[in-house]
């Protein structure tokens, strides 16, 4: 596991004489050292995480924004804290996905932890505050309540452990919130030597207003200001759907969610206009000042799709992911491919595109373990994170890795093995020239 964790976080700066690229890395560096001088990092941490993104251009983007020490993020980050570690680096930089709900299946997302057993209230939100909304809304002042709701009343000593280490205070957002709150249990958990930098869909919409600010942005000159780009990029992604890797990429919402009071909904590119189908009563110009406008008070959210052009395709990091990520976001990129192929001035991008290597791997849920990540780290006698990157680490993959059911249980995987197996696709397939 050790080895693997080094290979994927194994990646050469960028050498590429690439003009829309050198621009995209340009101000994806910026935008990173202004997160972290917001977030309260010295100008030599600020510093060094704008170096090494360029020096080391790797982005985990597997968990959802979760607090660290729930298990679909804690194994996740410690893989990613082991292959750190063995390249001798001092910044970790993860994006975490804030377009999801509070709860995402039974009492499991952001809003919730099982600590020894017993399920807590993060936020100590009713039902009716948490299932219509996403945790980047800015709808309400969000606290740490940390609510046992199987044993109200006392409070057992675990929980009062985590309060003290959690910030006090109120948050404008769910999302920022746990921003904050990680940055304490990565000092606290993990590795202080290594300043960690959490990246979510607020984040990506300040990057891509600075790309629609610029005039020499590829994204904004091709892709906004020339919307027959757009349109075929759109138009190559619905034509998946006919081929044997439907349902692995849709056009959910064109490129932005709508957001009213934490609530998203898809927008469609009508015109020259992004639209909902619903009843609500919007509409954003497709426009670079537009957008911009909408960006900065929150009425729109850039997609995933936008998220990967800005953070990873257009500035070439790698990106790491989960099961579907292996599959999804090669597609991604021949969409974006194709796209390019149609404009002979896009010939210098689509050729920079053809030679990244491994612009993309598995990184998400490569531990799995049964055991409640708090409950480990407090274990009397433990040696804490170091204790568990030995124990993983020096695991064979299989082992560490357990039975891979986000891939044996997925109704996609099913889909696409089949469609293999049968002689309907096969690795020389088009749709996997840019994987």
């Amino acid at each position: 596991m050790a080895d693997y964790a080094n290979a994927v976080f194994t990646v050469a700066s960028y050498q590429s004489d690439c003009t829309p690229r050198h621009q995209a890395l340009s101000l994806l560096r910026s935008r990173i050292g202004k997160i972290a001088q917001r977030r309260g990092f010295s100008g030599e941490q600020v510093s060094r995480f704008e170096r090494e993104i360029e020096a080391a251009p790797v982005l985990q983007t597997g968990p959802h924004l979760h607090l660290l020490i729930e298990p679909d993020a804690f194994y996740t980050h410690l893989f990613s804290l082991m292959a750190l570690r063995a390249h001798g680096r001092r910044c970790y930089i993860s994006y975490g996905c804030s377009t999801v709900k509070f709860v995402e299946r039974g009492r499991k997302g952001p809003a919730w932890l099982q600590i020894e057993g017993q399920a807590i209230n993060v936020f100590g939100l009713s039902r009716s505050k948490m299932i219509p909304y996403s945790i980047l809304g800015r709808n309400n002042g969000y606290s740490f309540q940390l609510q046992n709701v199987d044993r109200p009343g006392g409070e057992a000593d675990a929980i009062c452990r985590l309060r003290g280490i959690l910030p006090t205070g109120e948050f404008p957002s769910a999302a920022e919130a746990i921003k904050a709150a990680n940055l304490s249990l990565w000092k606290r958990y993990f590795d202080s030597q290594i300043d960690f930098l959490q990246l979510d869909d607020h984040d990506v919409s300040d990057l891509v207003r600075d790309h629609l600010s610029d005039e020499q942005s590829w994204l904004r000159a091709r892709l906004i200001e020339d919307i027959s780009f757009a349109r075929r990029l759109l138009d190559g992604i619905d034509r998946l759907a006919d081929t044997a890797w439907r349902g692995w990429l849709k056009n959910s919402t064109h490129f932005f969610w709508g957001c009213i009071d934490g609530r998203l909904f898809p927008l469609w590119l009508d015109d020259a206009v992004l639209r909902p189908r619903g009843t609500e009563d919007f509409h954003v110009e497709f426009s670079p000042a537009a957008l911009c406008a909408a960006l900065a008070n929150g009425r729109i959210i850039p997609n995933l799709l936008l998220m990967f052009l800005v953070t990873s395709i257009l500035p070439r990091v790698r990106v790491l992911g989960g099961s579907r990520h292996t599959v999804y976001y090669p597609l991604m990129r021949w969409a974006f491919g194709e796209a390019l192929r149609s404009d002979d001035r896009d010939a210098e991008l689509l050729a920079a595109l053809t030679e990244d290597e491994r612009p993309g791997a598995w990184g998400h849920r490569v531990i799995s373990s049964p055991c409640e990540p708090f409950s480990l780290l407090n274990t009397p006698g433990s040696n804490g994170i170091s204790s568990l990157l030995e124990r993983f680490g020096q695991m064979s993959i299989e082992d560490a890795s357990g039975p891979l059911s986000s891939f044996t249980e997925d109704p996609l995987w099913a889909d696409l093995a089949a469609a293999f197996s049968a002689g309907a696709l096969s690795t020389d397939a088009p749709e996997w020239a840019f994987s």
